[in-house]
């Protein structure tokens, strides 16, 4: 039985800037475009963004950020109509700011 090492006898043949450019390009293959909302998909997300901050219910936004998604869990705090923007805090007590061209779906939690 041949025992070799592997992979692990091609790394050191790598210098480290081939390896990080091959970890970006795997990186830049993950990301997404935006997703455009249509009219009745932002009357919804309003819809559920302005009854959960009524009724103070948990709810579940999807977030586009430089070409990923993200998740946060939490209540919505406050409506900023001149900055575009929701004041969002997460189950952790963090804020954060959220603008509005920035939410690609709401669900309730």
């Amino acid at each position: 039985m041949i025992r070799d090492r592997g992979c692990i006898k091609w790394v050191s043949m790598m210098l480290p800037e081939h390896v990080q450019s091959l970890k970006n390009a795997l990186i830049d293959e993950e990301r997404v475009k935006q997703p455009l909302l249509d009219e009745q998909e932002i009357s919804e997300i309003e819809i559920l963004i302005c009854e959960a901050m009524e009724f103070n219910t948990l709810i579940t936004f999807k977030i586009y950020n430089n070409g990923f998604t993200q998740l946060i869990t939490g209540t919505t705090h406050y409506i900023n109509h001149l900055k575009s923007q929701i004041i969002f805090q997460d189950e952790d007590g963090y804020f954060h700011h959220i603008l509005f061209n920035k939410i690609i779906s709401v669900q309730e939690a």
